[in-house]
Formats: C-alpha cells, structure tokens, sequence
C-alpha cells in the first residue's frame, strides 16, 4: 500500500490528545491493525473513524480499554444481527 494509505499513530495521538500507549493498547486488544515499521507506527486511514469512536469512548465516556474491547465485540455482535434481520425480511418478502 502506499504510505499516504496509511497515519502515523503519533500524529494520530497528538490531535486527538491520547497517548500512544493507548492505540497500542488497542491493537493488543484487535480492536485495530497497526503496522511497526522501521521509522514510526502506523494505522490505516479506513481505521480513522473506528480509531475516533474509540477515544471518545475513552476520553468522553472514560471507558478503559478493556471496556472499549467489550463495546467493539458487541457492536460487531449488533452489526452481524442486524445483517441477519435484514437478511431473513428478505427472504419473507420473496416468499409472500
């Protein structure tokens, strides 16, 4: 991928006010995929409004990381449901 894919989790960090340990932190937990490189960390740009989500839950909120890993399990488990719903309501509609 090309470097301007990607942002810097220090520059990330810096406007946002949260320490680095905290978007480390989150990728311990999979919550986001940060890719080490030889100069500085870095996150894909697709990751910017999860990464957003996660420090106002943190920082709004003060949900601690291990909350936050709790919250993003359970809105995937929402999102995957959600699909289902739709999903099933289709196949009612075709079949009535």
């Amino acid at each position: 991928m090309k470097q301007d894919n990607y942002i810097s989790v220090k520059t990330f960090c810096k406007l946002h006010g949260v320490g680095e340990s905290f978007v480390h932190t989150l990728c311990e937990y999979e919550i986001v995929q940060v890719e080490y490189g030889q100069e500085e960390s870095r996150f894909p740009i697709e990751e910017l409004p999860l990464m957003e989500k996660m420090v106002r839950l943190h920082n709004e909120l003060e949900i601690n990381p291990e909350g936050i890993q709790a919250i993003y399990h359970l809105l995937g488990q929402v999102e995957s449901l959600q699909q289902e719903v739709a999903s099933l309501k289709k196949r009612l509609e075709a079949l009535g």
